[in-house]
């Protein structure tokens, strides 16, 4: 019932042109969830919630739990419904920009073990910036689009030089990729 659910999210998505993870974005995510069954997830960059319910409804295997935001009200209001019609009670959704609320500390997961970035391509650094504190201390890091968008990841590669931290690029459909950055 879910795969259908997520088939017929996905023909609607791109069918009104709304971004959402390749198929093979989406593979690397189930793969790496289900390698390393990481309890507190975080979710930056919702947009109407396919990503959010491919991961909620993989973590919720080993009862885990996501934190996710999303910045568009209109892309929330629609991933709330979406995350509710697919039953991933262990998703806790919030409508703003973490590098901007007031409250972003107060609901950021402690200890997040995977982080999933698919939003403004020229704030990842920021983002990286923002949650290093909330970070546990083995964790999986993955950034979505960064060989399509590179000319606007700037701030991420010097936020990653700065900290000499290491990364690879893993192909998820022809002419992008994903960051996989792992700290154990």
């Amino acid at each position: 019932m879910l795969n259908e659910f997520l088939t017929q999210l996905r023909a609607s998505c791109e069918a009104r042109r709304v971004p959402l993870i390749s198929r093979e974005s989406e593979l690397h995510i189930r793969n790496l969830l289900q390698k390393h069954q990481p309890k507190t997830c975080l979710e930056i960059g919702a947009a109407e919630g396919y990503s959010s319910i491919v991961i909620a409804s993989t973590i919720a295997e080993w009862g885990g739990q996501l934190t996710s935001f999303e910045v568009a009200y209109p892309a929330y209001l629609e991933a709330q419904r979406n995350i509710h019609q697919a039953k991933c009670w262990n998703t806790t959704l919030y409508p703003f920009d973490i590098t901007k609320s007031e409250t972003t500390a107060s609901v950021l997961p402690v200890h997040c073990d995977f982080v999933f970035i698919d939003a403004q391509k020229s704030q990842y650094g920021t983002y990286l910036e923002k949650i290093q504190e909330n970070l546990s201390s083995e964790n999986i890091i993955l950034l979505d689009d960064v060989v399509k968008y590179q000319t606007k990841l700037t701030g991420l590669y010097e936020f990653l030089e700065k900290n000499q931290i290491n990364y690879q690029i893993l192909e998820s459909e022809p002419g992008d990729g994903m960051m996989l950055i792992e700290t154990k």
